[in-house]
């Protein structure tokens, strides 16, 4: 489902923030992502690196989940869906350069410094999912975590650009905020 940050329907005043049953989740989601952070950077870039690493689905999983909330729903919930799609555009020009790179080094395409730059983006991406969730736990953000992060970065900005801040829960928070927003009424 798509939300609008801290949006709830028929809501009027200022912001819903999440209940304590929803920061709760989020605490032990962090605690997780914090984790799986971890378990990545123990793994390393030498078993991403491996031939058998393209058979496993978990990494082609993490990859798309880390394109599209790290590198498309961040830059638009904290900028506006313009600065998205430019830092997606601009993802995909590098990825082309550095797979072109790769397969004139090594004569194949899994290989540094294509593995280098998704391990990477990976790791960066995991460690700020692991933040989003401490950051939306503190501010109380509804929905999903990336779109705390956004809030954090228009509140350095000065900006209330939330209008153009939809965000896609991949693990249903926005459910839980509901349901608990339709119990504190």
């Amino acid at each position: 489902m798509i939300t609008r940050v801290n949006e709830e329907p028929g809501a009027t005043g200022g912001l819903q923030r999440s209940g304590p049953v929803g920061r709760l989740v989020r605490l032990v989601m962090g605690v997780f992502m914090a984790w799986t952070a971890y378990e990545w950077i123990e793994a390393g870039l030498t078993w991403f690196s491996e031939p058998t690493t393209t058979t496993n689905p978990w990494v082609w999983i993490w990859t798309g989940l880390t394109v599209y909330y790290g590198l498309y729903q961040l830059p638009t919930s904290a900028l506006g869906r313009r600065w998205g799609m430019r830092i997606l555009t601009i993802f995909g020009g590098v990825l082309v350069v550095t797979m072109a790179v790769t397969f004139a080094l090594e004569g194949r395409l899994w290989a540094s410094p294509l593995t280098s730059f998704l391990y990477g983006l990976i790791v960066v991406f995991a460690i700020l999912v692991s933040i989003s969730f401490v950051v939306s736990l503190f501010l109380g953000t509804r929905g999903c975590e990336i779109g705390a992060l956004g809030e954090l970065i228009r509140r350095f900005r000065g900006s209330d650009e939330s209008d153009d801040a939809e965000v896609w829960c991949i693990a249903g928070l926005h459910k839980l905020d509901e349901w608990e927003a339709g119990r504190r009424h």
